[in-house]
């Protein structure tokens, strides 16, 4: 069986001419602009860690324990997210508490499988049952499949 990895995109402008674009690539890029995004919102998070939330009576670096926490839960997938500040055991390299970009002690990311991602957005720590980012559901053929066989 071929997996296509390739998307046919047709534009017009001055004549018609199509290109393609490696599924792959695409993600990769994707994944890069938003881990990048992700670094500099956690640096500048990190760069107040000990800064009390107002209204609330916590620090930044409570606020995003409790974040991780919950997308944990969510998530029902052990502990992939950790807040800004970790115990040693955990730090990277087992030589820092701060914990910029959360991994695992090599400093390698750790994976989210689909439906830990849905049941994230969602909020509902459910991958068919809408809510969350996405109220509404969303659409395409992934959405489709995980509501259409129920999966959790």
């Amino acid at each position: 069986m071929e997996v296509r990895t390739e998307v046919r995109y047709a534009c017009k402008a001055k004549g018609s001419f199509s290109w393609y674009i490696d599924l792959r690539v695409l993600g990769a890029s994707l994944l890069a602009i938003e881990s990048a995004r992700y670094g500099v919102l956690r640096t500048q998070l990190y760069l107040r860690v000990n800064a009390t939330v107002p209204p609330y009576r916590f620090t930044v670096a409570n606020l995003t324990e409790r974040i991780a926490q919950l997308t944990n839960r969510l998530g029902m997938c052990g502990q992939k997210d950790e807040g800004l500040v970790v115990p040693l055991a955990l730090g990277a390299e087992n030589r820092t508490t701060s914990n910029i970009i959360a991994a695992n002690v090599n400093s390698l990311l750790l994976p989210r499988t689909i439906l830990e991602v849905f049941r994230i957005f969602f909020g509902t720590g459910n991958a068919s049952m809408t809510g969350g980012f996405f109220p509404n559901g969303m659409n395409g053929a992934i959405a489709e499949n995980i509501i259409r066989r129920g999966l959790v």
